[in-house]
Order: structure tokens, then C-alpha cells, then sequence
């Protein structure tokens, strides 16, 4: 393929490194189902979704913030209010959790949890910090370096579960292999900080970080529900269909969800990471983004276009020939969410574009509004009709008028 522009090098660029990463994972799936028992990824599982929501609050989303700053002394300034809320919420969350450990995983259902809840602070500490690493990395267009530090990522973290199979018991050796990963990561980021933008710690000034902390005070207050609520519309589906029917049809829908899903991520992903650098540089110097807007939308749009028209067509006969005649449900539900999931592909690396305009309150109440959407469709198949197909069928309407709404909102954003 010929590539011929920056946008294109660096989405092929990110494109590879997010692959690779990806695949590790996938590939050394059957080592760990035979080093671990099921019982220890329930655990895991359990202690890696508290993480990951509580990682969200953590950083009051100023990492979010660091792109939009002119001045390279602001942006630094902004990247350390993420790491201090970062660190003042995980000293919060571990005096909070270290007394009522017991109590607390009792309350979640998983006893086994508790020798391990201790880590959850500690998990969120080291994230927050990765995840401001990783926007300041991207403010300087190193996607090189974001490239190498997530196949480190993955390939620590998959190497040491592992190496610890042998040494930890139960689900310590997947805990403590995903926070070494984390860590490796973190590390790398800051010996590439320091390597590179050292400097920038003589300018430190504590009223600095307090200054932009005020003038984005914003993204704590909208940012951190709307991602709340985000989460809300990725898990509420697989409560309800697994509440009023049966574990099999949540697990076609799961299944489903989680084969055309990650396609999604590592594709969106590679767009997003360029995006999000190109548009804040635009918005940055023009005032507004419509030229990497517009790029962007076509070559997603063009890009997604037939791969979901053929699922529309054929995924029934595709989900059985390859997982099994007992799939093809799947393939029957997939159909359902050809074209929503088309929209989310072209929409979500867009949605950079609410923070990178700093329409925070939209993104909240746009992901408020889908909440809302996901719940009364559920609600409406399942409890009333009692029919899974009919809650997948509204389900599907209600993502695809969600989507519509931001694609719209985002349009005018970007022309604003």
C-alpha cells in the first residue's frame, strides 16, 4: 500500500503495534486455561473490573486535558494534576479498602478476592500515572514509542503469568502479571520523559498544576460520569439478557460482542491515536479540525463499509463455520448489530473531539442519553416481551439512534 501522507504512516504505524499487542494475549490463551483454573481467572476478572472502573475516576480525566494546551509548559503542568489526583484517590481507595477487605469481597460475592483487594490501589496508582504517560507521548507524536510500550505491555504481562504459574498460587500469578505488565509500561514512558523532556522539571511550580487543574476542572465534573456511564451501556447488556434468560443466550451475545468488538478496538484505536494528535494540532493553530475531521470519517467510512455489509449478509454462516453449528445464533445476533456497530467503528475515534473542543457536558449527556436508551430497550424485551431477540432487535435501534445523534454532534463540532 502506498502511503501517502503522515496520517496514513502513523495509522499504519499505531495499526501494527496495537495488532501485535493484541495478539499476544490471544496466543498464550490456552497456556494460562492450562496453568490456571476457572476459578482463579473469576477472580481475576472481578479484581481487574474494579480497577478498570476505578481507574476512570482516578485521573479526574486531566489526562484527557493534556493535548489541548498551546504552551508545552501548560501540558506538562496538566499531566502532573492527572498524576497528583491520581495519587490522592489511591491513597484514598487503599485506607478505605485495607480495613474492609473481608467485608467487601463478601459483599461482591468473592471471598477469594479479599488476600488480593489491596492490589486494586495500587493497580489504579499505576494506570493513572500510564494513562497521563501515554496522552503526553501522544502530545509529542512519538507514536514509535507508543508502539513499543504496549507490545512491552502485552508481552510482559503475558510472560510473566506465566513464569508465576509456578511460583504464586490461585489468581495471584494473572494479578500480579497485570501489574507488572503496567509497570513496564510506566517505567518505559518515564525513561523516554526523562530521556527527552527532562527540562520541563525545572519548571515545575505547584501553583502551575493547580492553575490548569482549575481551568479544566470541567473534565472531573462531565468527563468522569460520562465514562461511568459509558461502561453502564458496554455491561448493562449482558445483565439483563443473563437476568431474564438464559446463560446461553447471554453467551451467544457475549460471544458475539467480544469477536467483532476487538477487530473494532485495534482498528479504532489506530485511527484514534493519530486523530486526536492531528485534530488538537489543528484546533490548536486553525481554530477547528475540518480537514482531519473529514479524512478521517471518509477513510473510516470507506474502510468499514463492505466488512459490515458482508457480516449483514453472511455472519450466521461465518459464526458456524468457524466456531461450530451451535454458534450460528451468534451469527444471527451479529446480523442484528451490523449496521449500529458500522456507526461506532466511524464514530469512536471521533469522539476525541468532545474533550479536544472541550464539550465535555455533551459527551455526558450524550452517553447519559444512550444509557437511557439501552435500559428501556432491554427493559422492553426482556421484562415486558420476554423475547431475546426482540431486546437484541431494540437494543440495536436504541445503539444506532445514539450513534446517529453523536456522528451529528460531532460534524458540527468539528466545524465549529
Amino acid at each position: 500500500m502506498r502511503l501517502q501522507s503522515e496520517y496514513s504512516r502513523n495509522v499504519v504505524k499505531v495499526l501494527t503495534g496495537t495488532t501485535v499487542a493484541q495478539a499476544l494475549p490471544i496466543a498464550v490463551a490456552p497456556i494460562l486455561t492450562r496453568l490456571y483454573p476457572p476459578e482463579a481467572f473469576g477472580v481475576y476478572y472481578l479484581y481487574a473490573a474494579l480497577a478498570s472502573i476505578l481507574s476512570v475516576a482516578a485521573t479526574g480525566r486531566y489526562e484527557l486535558a493534556i493535548l489541548l494546551p498551546k504552551d508545552e509548559k501548560e501540558a506538562f503542568h496538566t499531566g502532573l494534576a492527572a498524576g497528583w489526583a491520581t495519587t490522592f484517590f489511591s491513597a484514598f481507595l487503599f485506607l478505605a479498602i485495607l480495613p474492609f477487605r473481608h467485608p467487601i469481597s463478601e459483599l461482591l460475592g468473592e471471598p477469594a478476592l479479599a488476600p488480593w483487594l489491596y492490589m486494586v490501589p495500587l493497580t489504579v496508582f499505576i494506570q493513572g500515572w500510564y494513562n497521563a504517560g501515554n496522552f503526553w507521548h501522544n502530545r509529542q507524536k512519538r507514536f514509535g514509542v507508543l508502539n513499543a510500550n504496549r507490545i512491552s505491555v502485552s508481552a510482559t504481562n503475558a510472560g510473566s503469568r506465566i513464569g508465576l504459574a509456578w511460583v504464586l498460587t490461585a489468581s495471584g500469578g494473572l494479578i500480579w502479571g497485570t501489574l507488572l505488565s503496567w509497570l513496564t509500561g510506566l517505567v518505559h514512558f518515564a525513561a523516554v520523559f526523562w530521556k527527552k523532556d527532562r527540562k520541563l522539571l525545572t519548571v515545575y511550580e505547584k501553583a502551575e498544576v493547580l492553575k490548569q487543574a482549575r481551568r479544566f476542572r470541567n473534565f472531573p465534573l462531565t468527563m468522569v460520569p460520562g465514562s461511568l456511564f459509558n461502561k453502564g451501556n458496554v455491561e448493562l447488556p449482558a445483565v439483563f439478557l443473563n437476568m431474564f434468560f438464559s446463560p446461553a443466550v447471554a453467551g451467544f451475545f457475549g460471544q458475539m460482542n467480544a469477536v467483532l468488538r476487538q477487530p473494532l478496538l485495534v482498528v479504532g484505536r489506530a485511527f484514534e491515536e493519530v486523530f486526536k494528535q492531528q485534530a488538537s494540532e489543528e484546533i490548536r493553530t486553525l481554530g477547528h479540525c475540518r480537514p482531519v475531521f473529514t479524512k478521517t470519517i471518509y477513510r473510516l467510512g470507506l474502510l468499514g463499509a463492505l466488512p459490515f455489509l458482508l457480516l449483514f449478509l453472511f455472519a450466521p454462516h461465518l459464526f458456524a463455520l468457524v466456531f461450530g453449528a451451535t454458534w450460528e445464533t451468534a451469527g444471527t445476533y451479529a446480523r442484528y448489530f451490523a449496521f449500529p456497530l458500522f456507526l461506532q467503528f466511524v464514530a469512536a475515534p471521533l469522539s476525541a473531539l468532545f474533550y479536544l473542543k472541550e464539550y465535555t457536558r455533551w459527551y455526558t449527556i450524550l452517553e447519559f442519553g444512550q444509557l437511557v436508551l439501552v435500559v428501556l430497550a432491554l427493559f422492553i424485551g426482556s421484562a415486558l416481551l420476554r423475547d431475546p431477540d426482540t431486546a437484541l432487535l431494540l437494543l440495536a435501534a436504541a445503539y444506532t439512534i445514539g450513534v446517529s445523534v453523536r456522528l451529528f454532534l460531532l460534524w458540527k463540532l468539528a466545524h465549529k
